[in-house]
């Protein structure tokens, strides 16, 4: 046979269009027509062989191996008389009612978003209690900072520090030597305020430097005039 492909036509005034070409020319005849739209399928309406199906399994016949035609037929009917017993013992079903799978799980569905709103208030009810906690914490903290501040005014000044008037409860008393309180420091302890003497001139301060001069002076001469007088007693 000869080949096809690339032969020269028989007429030429009769000749066939390439598929190429005949693609590309339906494809523009389409692009300029609407697309059509699709069919949406009807919902079924009758339910399908599983559905239909009971919970009694239905028997599949089948010969075996090695096995008579009598035998065959007698397994059938012990197997159809079974199906027919189960059947008959089965109790009464009434299709109104029987609640659709649809209605049921519609029934269902409320009550679902019910709980994931409880859930969704008791999980913002403990969110706001630790943010209340929270904050009163930070407001006793923030008194009791207040409380512990000493306020000093503009220009005032501490010449000692602060003195403690109470004693932890646990501390050790540890006597310091001078500070126990003796009957002898009551007695000693002078009655009433302190009076500071009179300020003295310089006058009054050479004067008493002179006569402290003599004083010195004449007990020195006389320890000395001692001296000579009893050589040997000092001997």
């Amino acid at each position: 046979m000869k080949k096809k492909t690339n032969s020269a036509p028989r007429d030429l005034d009769v000749q066939e269009i390439p598929f190429k070409l005949r693609e590309i020319m339906k494809s523009k005849l389409l692009m300029g027509k609407p697309k059509p739209k699709k069919k949406k399928r009807k919902e079924r309406l009758l339910p399908l062989n599983d559905e239909i199906q009971t919970k009694i399994p239905i028997p599949k016949f089948k010969r075996r191996k090695r096995e008579c035609v009598g035998a065959y037929l007698d397994r059938m009917e012990r197997e159809v008389q079974h199906v027919i017993f189960l059947s008959k013992n089965q109790p009464d079903v009434i299709p109104e009612l029987e609640v659709p799978k649809e209605e049921t799980v519609q029934q269902e569905s409320p009550s679902e978003p019910q709980e994931k709103s409880q859930k969704k208030k008791a999980f913002h009810m403990r969110k706001e209690n630790k943010a209340s906690q929270k904050k009163e914490e930070k407001e006793v903290n923030r008194l009791e900072m207040e409380m512990l501040k000493d306020p000093v005014m503009f220009g005032e000044v501490v010449m000692e520090p602060p003195t403690l008037t109470a004693k932890p409860r646990k501390s050790i008393t540890n006597s310091k030597p001078g500070t126990k309180s003796l009957l002898l420091k009551k007695l000693f302890a002078k009655e009433g305020p302190s009076v500071k003497p009179p300020p003295v001139s310089m006058a009054r301060k050479r004067m008493i430097q002179e006569e402290r001069e003599r004083v010195i002076d004449a007990y020195r001469q006389m320890k000395k005039k001692k001296l000579q007088q009893n050589p040997a007693k000092d001997l």
